[in-house]
């Protein structure tokens, strides 16, 4: 098969031969003209020997998506049936819960692809140029390897106009209801498929909710910030703890009820809706205290430029969770902003060291392992959270 050609620099052929998956803008030489977004290159070096193949697109930042390092494989028809077979078969041992990432992007060599399965239907994101010209074949395929009952496109996010393409949410395939019901472990929870954020729901912090019903004990207090549907706070509900949760998009809190109901814990969560970052700074003024308290904030740095600002709000927002906690208590911190994740046992440092509390590191992981991430491409490793503990001991700075 003879495809267009693109030319890159050696810097970016040392990394996509040891297995990075993206091209930027400033590391092409050249490449043919008229390339439609999307379509199939192969990526060469300024000799035009072969290195990889790929999805181009002029106008993206990220012009070159690897595909393949093998200059045949994508000649082959069924490529795409068998990298989709792969992902599925990655995640068969996920069977505690119904609802779980079936393919992610570049981890699972499908660029810009996300799938995510919710009992008997799909959520689907097409992230990039190449998947998006490759819509009805994905579509088929799905349908023959998952057979949902319904399959709903989610590509109603910013990284579609970096790429040209318009934001989109439609029913590709069967119906998809309002309310889809899942279950994780001993939890139920309700997805909104069509308006929630990401895909509906929070599939990644499925380590999170694990670690919350082994550590949580009844009659503790939990703070769950920035709650979303109040997933975090549901799981310590589940345990017995006494929780109150803050989330200022009051149709979220409204789904957030309904999944409390639903397990049976709507007596243990106090629900408020408003702003976490006023929120928590109020109640540190008012000496409330918390035996755990949960940070999932929003991304604080979407682009490298916006770190500074990202890490005075974290720094902030600590300072205030810190002074929340109860002697002996445990602050859990998940952070999804990659600019920062080098820097936030930094950041606890030295806000810990405001309000004068000794923590220690009691845990630390990553997104769920149906989310895997890249060891050759750092960014794919988006979420990460840590546990800290006070002592037992630890007298509240007065300031």
């Amino acid at each position: 098969m003879t495809l267009p050609r693109v030319q890159i620099s050696a810097a970016a052929i040392k990394r996509v031969k040891n297995h990075d998956c993206w091209v930027f803008r400033d590391e092409l030489l050249s490449a043919e003209p008229s390339i439609p977004a999307g379509e199939l290159v192969d990526v060469t070096d300024r000799n035009g020997a072969f290195v990889a193949r790929a999805f181009y697109n002029a106008r993206s930042h990220i012009p070159l998506r690897i595909v393949s390092l093998r200059p045949d494989e994508t000649d082959d028809p069924a490529w795409l049936r068998h990298r989709l077979t792969q992902a599925i078969a990655q995640r068969a041992r996920l069977t505690h819960t119904n609802a779980k990432r079936l393919m992610f992007s570049e981890a699972d060599q499908l660029p810009g692809l996300i799938v995510d399965q919710y009992a008997e239907y799909l959520v689907v994101q097409l992230r990039s140029a190449g998947m998006d010209r490759l819509r009805a074949t994905l579509i088929d395929l799905l349908q023959e390897l998952v057979r949902p009952r319904g399959i709903l496109e989610r590509s109603d996010q910013a990284f579609r106009e970096d790429e040209g393409l318009p934001s989109t949410t439609q029913l590709l395939a069967g119906e998809v209801p309002p309310r889809i019901p899942i279950h994780e472990g001993p939890l139920q929870f309700l997805v909104d498929p069509h308006r929630g954020l990401k895909t509906g729901f929070y599939l990644d912090q499925r380590p999170t909710r694990a670690r919350l019903l082994g550590l949580i004990e009844p009659h503790q207090r939990v703070l769950d910030a920035f709650s979303y549907t109040s997933s975090l706070g549901i799981a310590a509900a589940h345990q017995g703890a006494r929780v109150v949760c803050v989330e200022q998009h009051e149709p979220f809190m409204d789904l957030a009820k309904e999944q409390a109901r639903l397990n049976g814990v709507e007596d243990r969560i106090e629900w408020i809706a408003g702003d976490a970052f006023y929120w928590l700074q109020a109640q540190a003024q008012a000496h409330a205290t918390f035996d755990w308290v949960l940070l999932d904030p929003p991304s604080l740095a979407k682009q490298k430029s916006q770190t500074t600002k990202g890490r005075q709000a974290l720094h902030h927002l600590l300072v205030q969770a810190l002074r929340l906690l109860a002697p002996g208590g445990s602050l859990i911190v998940s952070i999804c902003t990659y600019h920062l994740l080098d820097v936030i046992e930094e950041i606890v440092r030295i806000a810990s060291a405001e309000v004068g509390v000794r923590l220690t590191v009691r845990d630390r992981w990553l997104q769920a392992e149906d989310h895997p991430w890249i060891l050759h491409a750092p960014a794919t490793r988006y979420l990460t959270s840590w546990r800290f503990a006070t002592s037992p001991s630890h007298a509240r700075d007065a300031r």
